[in-house]
């Protein structure tokens, strides 16, 4: 009986398990930002902040305009509400645990190098974006 008990109690953790991963998998999000507006950017900024209270994780993808929100030359104004720049935001959503990069295009398409990158912002390879992405990740555009 007590084997019987043991057994039926592993049975039931191993069912748990792939709702666990699903759970895991519903908490991933990819917040691409290609606007060069700095109010949209911020927004995009802030509302990643609260995914990550939230426990979501989360990935930065800067491209096109937005990429250079992730360089040393950016010179964004200060928002009232954030009362901050639009990278100051993203540089609190890094300090909270979100991943940020610039997209694969945007330094060989752009003056800038990687030693024009923040500290904190990398370079997105398509295969790096593309496992992330694969499977239960949520999308959000700006």
């Amino acid at each position: 009986m007590k084997h019987l008990k043991s057994g039926l109690i592993g049975i039931a953790l191993l069912a748990l398990v792939p709702f666990a991963a699903i759970a895991d998998d519903e908490n991933k999000v990819l917040v691409t930002v290609t606007s060069g507006e700095p109010q949209t950017q911020a927004m995009a900024m802030i509302l990643t902040n609260q995914l990550l209270e939230r426990g979501a994780q989360v990935n930065i993808l800067l491209c096109d305009k937005g990429g250079k929100m992730g360089t040393t030359d950016y010179d964004g104004p200060t928002l009232k509400g954030p009362d901050a720049t639009p990278q100051q935001v993203m540089q609190a959503a890094i300090n909270n645990g979100a991943n940020a990069y610039v997209c694969a295009l945007f330094l060989p398409n752009s003056d800038y190098t990687e030693d024009d990158l923040i500290d904190g912002v990398g370079v997105a390879t398509p295969p790096q974006m593309g496992e992330f992405m694969i499977e239960g990740t949520r999308f959000l555009a700006y």
